[in-house]
């Protein structure tokens, strides 16, 4: 059974995500954090697909955690994939109003939880002769917006360094793509989306479906892409 490594996989889209990874048959190493997110994804996995659910509890932005982690990852079995969901946003400031310590949250939790795997990710693919990477960007990232200059700068971070991973990893046998949703049908999104805009979101389903594919023998070809998933917002 072939193993995917997956990042953010007990948040609001990655929940969704896992689940979709464990109907397709592999066995998923999901690092947590939050205990409740972690236990009730356990809750929603059928009783005859649990032993493809490993969760252990793990800081991604700790450099000694993320090898932790990688070393369960590649100990558990043939790791194939590697889903990086992880990343977030904190506030919506102008520039003359961001702190440091925002900016460099923001940075930290979507860019560099992203490059410290990356490292890993790739040797050990280069050495099993192939496998598929797959990061999560965001539409600022594509079309920057004002107040969004930390999340937006990241995002772009996300999507520039996948299409690195995919142009050194081609020869050997690596895909590397970025998925570029807008806004997504999260609970926590729905919390402030109007009744107008809501219906036109990317729902977490559609993203697990797009994973879903790249990761499948048929998308080997797909490599180095900015796959754009807007939904139906006027942009």
């Amino acid at each position: 059974m072939k193993t995917v490594l997956i990042t953010g996989g007990t948040g609001g889209l990655g929940h969704i995500v896992s689940r979709q990874m464990i109907e397709d048959g592999y066995r998923c190493v999901i690092p947590y954090r939050n205990d409740k997110e972690a236990q009730d994804l356990r809750a929603t996995i059928a009783p005859q697909q649990r032993d493809q659910l490993f969760l252990l509890e793990a800081d991604l932005l700790s450099d000694s955690e993320v090898d932790r982690v990688f070393d369960a990852a590649t100990n558990m079995s043939d790791l194939y994939g590697f889903v990086h969901l992880l990343g977030g946003i904190r506030g919506f400031q102008p520039i003359a109003e961001t702190s440091v310590e925002d900016w460099d949250f923001l940075f930290n939790l979507n860019l560099r939880s992203l490059f410290l795997f990356s490292r890993l990710v790739m040797k050990h693919f280069s050495e099993r002769d192939g496998g598929r990477i797959v990061t999560i960007g965001a539409m600022p990232a594509i079309k920057p917006s004002a107040k969004q200059a930390g999340y937006g700068v990241a995002k772009a971070g996300v999507s520039a360094l996948t299409k690195i991973l995919a142009d050194e990893g081609r020869s050997a046998g690596i895909s590397a793509n970025c998925i570029v949703p807008s806004v997504i049908k999260t609970e926590a999104n729905l919390s402030w989306g109007s009744d107008e805009d809501i219906p036109k979101w990317i729902t977490p389903e559609e993203i697990a479906a797009t994973i879903s594919y790249l990761l499948s023998a048929p998308a080997a070809g797909i490599n180095g892409s900015d796959i754009r998933l807007f939904g139906t917002l006027n942009v």
